[in-house]
Order: structure tokens, then sequence, then C-alpha cells
């Protein structure tokens, strides 16, 4: 899996010269003299300077994927016997090479678009008297993230699901994700909301008025994405607990990927995701993470001008 272009044997990351020699404590040598480095099967992974041994590294991989609705760092760290810090490092890296899946995902068939608000929860007062109406944009605290999700209906199967953290659901992001991510002769179905009215120039449009009913006479419904979101819900109570806005956008893919495979074995996920780990670059935000390499925050702010 990690050098599947030439059957598992293993080549330079340096030179890409297939004369190399295998080493001590699992280490590959270049042979080329001009370049002679030395290597290992994780080297230019995200899995690079690993310190946990194959078999633990493993066994978590595979108990992340037997979690249904995530796996928690805590948990993990108490399983296989490691530091939080590991743990949560580790999950990390596995959830960013899982994100990586959207950037050619395209959609076809029906597509369900939606948003999600999370977070900047403010604890109500506690005599009624003194509560006030966080809906209300003046008493809102502007912590609040969107996620937003494009579904592709499955039509008997799982299909997929592209998702994005934006500020605010606006017309911008719910324009430019529908441009990039679904094919024009797909039929997207949204509800009332405004942010959405601009895509009736991209795809043939549904709308179903929700203060209304959630499905309309002719079946026009968002229940596909809904379902997604009630994901999303239950792994902040039940698993998280609260998601760090930060690193909100990499929760959201992982939970779309469990959508989209949650039909698919165990072992197919596990290698899917062991997979993407190994042909996923060694990642710039989170190789030192501890040391003070933090991300920028993954949020979605509009096209590159």
């Amino acid at each position: 899996m990690r050098w599947p272009e030439t059957d598992g044997e293993p080549y330079c990351p340096g030179c890409g010269t297939l004369r190399c020699y295998a080493m001590t404590r699992g280490r590959y040598k270049c042979s080329a003299k001009e370049c002679n480095s030395v290597f290992t099967v994780t080297s230019g992974t995200v899995f690079a300077f690993r310190k946990l041994s194959f078999k633990k590294m493993v066994i978590a991989i595979w108990l992340s994927v037997n979690s249904v609705k995530g796996k928690a760092a805590l948990q993990l760290s108490r399983e296989i016997g490691v530091q939080y810090k590991t743990a949560w490092v580790m999950l990390m890296k596995l959830r960013e090479a899982i994100a990586s899946r959207r950037d050619k995902m395209m959609l076809e068939g029906e597509i369900e678009i939606d948003g999600k608000y999370a977070g900047g929860h403010i604890r109500p007062k506690n005599k009624a008297e003194d509560r006030i109406d966080r809906r209300k944009a003046k008493y809102q605290n502007h912590k609040r993230l969107c996620a937003l999700a494009l579904r592709q209906r499955g039509l008997g199967r799982p299909g997929q699901t592209f998702t994005r953290i934006i500020y605010d659901e606006d017309s911008d992001a719910a324009w430019a994700a529908a441009r990039d991510h679904v094919l024009r002769n797909a039929k997207m179905f949204a509800d009332e909301h405004k942010s959405y009215d601009n895509l009736i120039g991209l795809n043939n449009l549904e709308r179903v008025n929700h203060s209304k009913a959630y499905q309309t006479k002719d079946g026009t419904n968002t229940n596909q994405v809904e379902s997604f979101f009630s994901r999303v819900q239950r792994a902040y109570i039940g698993i998280h607990h609260r998601f760090s806005l930060k690193y909100f956008d990499w929760y959201i893919a992982e939970l779309a990927w469990r959508e989209d495979v949650r039909q698919n074995s165990n072992e197919n996920q596990f290698f899917e995701v062991l997979g993407r780990a190994l042909t996923r670059p060694t990642s710039r935000y989170l190789c030192g993470y501890w040391q003070g390499r933090k991300p920028p925050d993954l949020i979605w702010e509009g096209d590159p001008a």
C-alpha cells in the first residue's frame, strides 16, 4: 500500500530510484551516490517521524474505524496505552488524510444541500426574566460556524457527502461549492433559505419550505442531508462533547466519510483509511504540533483573488 506504483518494492522518496537496500530497524538506504538518503515505510507520509510502533498505529486505526460516530482521543489513549497528546495527534492526522478526499470530489445525480451551525453556545441565565433571545443578531457572539454539506443521494447505497466550513450560510459559499463539486446535469434540492436562490443558475433546483412541511406533496425533501447532520449532532453529544472550531472542518469531513462508508465492512474501512494515510504527504500542521506548529483556521473565506 505504501508503494503501489512498484507493486510494493521500495523506492527512494528523494530521487525516485529503485536501487535501494534494506538496513536494520526497518530502514532503507538509497544506492544512488548523488542521493544516498535513508528512509522508512512511513517517510513522506502522515506517519513521518513516528515514535509509535506499527502495531499500535494499526490498532489505533482499527479502533477508530470501528467507532460509528467517531473516536475520542482520551478513550484511544487508554486503549492503546499512550499519552492523550499522542492519541490526539494520531487521530487528527487520520482526519486530515480523510478530509483530502474532497479535493477531487464531484457529485452527480440528485444532490441535497443544507447548512448546520455549531459552537458559540452561551448558557442562558437562571431566571427567565433575565434571558435574552440569542437568535437575534444583536445578541450573538459571532463564534458560531456553519457546516455546509452537499449530499449525493445513493439510490439504495450510500452516496458521497461534500462538506465545507464557512462563517455564515451565504450565497457565495453555496454557489462556489456547487460550481466546483457538482456536475451541471445534476439535480439539486434545498430548503427556502435565501442563500440557495442563485443555485438555479447552475443546476436544476427544487425547494422545500420547512416552515410548512418536511416534504412537499411531490416528494421534494432534504431528508438525507438532515440525516447526516443528525450523525454530527450525536457525535457532538455522545463522543466529543464539543468540537474545536479551529479543527471543525476535519471533524465534519471525517463524519461525512463515516456516513458514506457506513455499509462497508470494517476491513474495507480500515484499508481505505490506511491507504489514504500512506499516500497523504507529511502534514505541514500536525508534524511538530506540540512544539508550536499550528494550522490556520480551517474556514473557507472565498475564492482567492
